[in-house]
This record gives structure tokens, C-alpha cells and sequence, in this order.
């Protein structure tokens, strides 16, 4: 047997034991002639990525696989990609991010997450919800660098916890920090930590009544701030349009070269359908193109 599949048989056996896990993704894409290759550099258990296939506006869709069914205790996983000079990239899961309850006194499992958008390339990451369950604790940390005229297309979904069963805000803590800057400045730095047993999460000031929260990042660098105040303007009307008693939604423009879109909702349902509209008119506006909803796969 290939030593490399008797290292995936290992790692495999040692999650199944709920020992934690140190997985690394890495992959870059290419542009051969009109289409975006794929290059996987290196893939550790539990990440697995078989292939990209194109789409409808000729993008490399990828879908990121976690074969253990989740993010067990005190697992730390890194993501790595590169889209290349002029490459197209779509990127989404097969499901939601589950996070496992914790061991005592283990340390938080984490996903650390590194992008780099080439000059003339666009990428998507569109993930579904990360769902943190009861006792878990999580950490997550993003550095995304966009070369000039490079575009990205990346939100985020957290939901309260396994709401359908009732588990609302049992885990223990979820923490983030994220950086999207471009070649010569940060554009946007976000950083928060939710701890439901020491800050009340249903407060008026955090989610209120609302079980799920979304944020978008639409960023493309050389375009100029009058164009993302115009862009503001307009979807700041279609949130006004789409807020409800079952969701609320708001945008601002960064300091340059982009905007960010930020959503509450009971249902996720509404929040999916809230960034896929958000998403669609940003496209249309910014680059002259549909949004291509990612083909799920299993």
C-alpha cells in the first residue's frame, strides 16, 4: 500500500479515537489559456478536495470536504490558497462547519485561513453556516492580500448553535479574527469574541431574537471610493427593502476598495437568501456578471 494512503488510513484512525487532529490544505490555481487550473500542494486528513470543474461563467469551482464530519476537540486546521494572476475561483463546502463540544481543559480547535488574490483574479469563498455546538470552543483566524485590480466575493455564516434542537448559545466561546488588506493598506480588520455564559448573545445590542448572523465582503482594488459610496447607497435600499421582523441588513463601504454587508435572521433560510441578493447586485454592478449560485455536491 502507498505510503501515503496508509498515512490517510492512520490520521483517519486517530480522529475516530478523538485524538486531535493538525490537517493543512494547500491549493493554487493557474490560468492556462481561458480556463483556471487547480493545484493541490499539500492535503492532510481531515481536508479533501478531489477536483474543480467549471461553471457557467468559466470559474473553478472547488468544494472543500471535511471527512471526519467536523471540527473535533482541539483540532487545528490551516487552509492555504493561491489564485494565481487572472485566475477565477469559486469556493464553497459540501455542508455546514460543525463544531464539537470540548474535552475539559483541552484548547480551543481552530481554522486558520490564508488567501492570496493575484492581480486581475476574483475569487469567491461562499461557505455554508458554521454551527458551534454545546461546551464547544473555537477560535478562527483569516489573512486575505489582494493583488491590483483582484477581486473578492467572501461572507460568512454563524448560527446560534444547533437551533432545531433547541441547543441556542451553549457553546463556550467562539472567537475570530480577520484581515482583508490589499497590496498597500488594510481594508477591513475585524476582530470579536462571543462567550454566551458571560455576555448575554440575546441582549439588544448583540443578536436581539435572532438566531443567525451573516457577513459579506465585497472588495475589488483600483476601484474608486465614489463608486463603492454609489454601490453603498443603492444596496443600503435593497436592505432597507429586505428588513423585516425575520431579518435585518445593512451595509457600509470600507475606508477603499470595497464595502461590507452585515445581516441578522431567525431562520437561515433568510440569511441565505439575503447574500445570495446582496451578492447577485454587487457582481452585476462591480464586475458586469451573474452571480453563480455553487453547485452542491455530496
Amino acid at each position: 500500500m502507498p505510503d501515503g494512503a496508509l498515512s490517510i488510513i492512520r490520521r483517519a484512525a486517530q480522529h475516530d479515537s478523538g485524538l486531535p487532529l493538525c490537517g493543512h490544505l494547500d491549493v493554487s490555481f493557474v490560468k492556462r489559456g481561458n480556463r483556471t487550473r487547480m493545484t493541490v500542494r499539500k492535503q492532510e486528513p481531515p481536508w479533501r478536495v478531489i477536483r474543480a470543474f467549471d461553471n457557467a461563467e468559466s470559474q473553478a469551482v472547488l468544494h472543500l470536504h471535511n471527512v471526519s464530519g467536523g471540527i473535533l476537540s482541539g483540532d487545528s486546521l490551516y487552509l492555504s490558497i493561491e489564485a494565481g494572476p487572472g485566475t477565477c475561483v469559486q469556493i464553497t463546502s459540501v455542508g455546514a462547519t460543525k463544531i464539537h463540544r470540548a474535552r475539559c481543559n483541552s484548547s480551543p480547535s481552530k481554522v486558520c485561513t490564508s488567501i492570496r488574490v493575484g492581480d486581475g483574479a476574483m475569487l469567491e469563498y461562499l461557505p455554508d453556516a458554521t454551527i458551534p455546538f454545546g461546551g464547544s470552543r473555537f477560535h478562527q483566524c483569516a489573512v486575505v492580500t489582494l493583488g491590483s485590480n483582484a477581486g473578492l466575493v467572501w461572507w460568512e455564516i454563524l448560527s446560534a448553535g444547533r437551533v432545531a434542537k433547541g441547543e441556542e448559545f451553549e457553546f463556550e466561546v467562539f472567537s475570530s479574527d480577520c484581515v482583508i488588506r490589499s497590496e498597500n493598506r488594510p481594508l477591513a480588520l475585524e476582530r470579536y469574541s462571543l462567550r454566551p455564559r458571560t455576555h448575554n448573545l440575546c441582549s439588544v445590542s448583540r443578536w436581539s431574537r435572532f438566531r443567525y448572523t451573516a457577513t459579506l465582503y465585497v472588495c475589488r482594488t483600483g476601484v474608486g471610493q465614489k463608486e463603492w459610496i454609489g454601490l453603498e447607497r443603492h444596496l443600503n435600499d435593497l436592505a432597507f427593502s429586505m428588513s423585516s421582523e425575520m431579518a435585518r441588513w445593512g451595509v457600509s463601504a470600507l475606508i477603499a476598495d470595497g464595502l461590507v454587508i452585515r445581516g441578522l435572521a431567525l431562520e437561515a433560510h433568510h440569511i441565505f437568501m439575503g447574500l445570495y441578493e446582496f451578492w447577485a447586485h454587487a457582481k452585476q454592478d462591480v464586475w458586469g456578471k451573474p452571480a453563480i449560485p455553487p453547485r452542491k455536491i455530496n
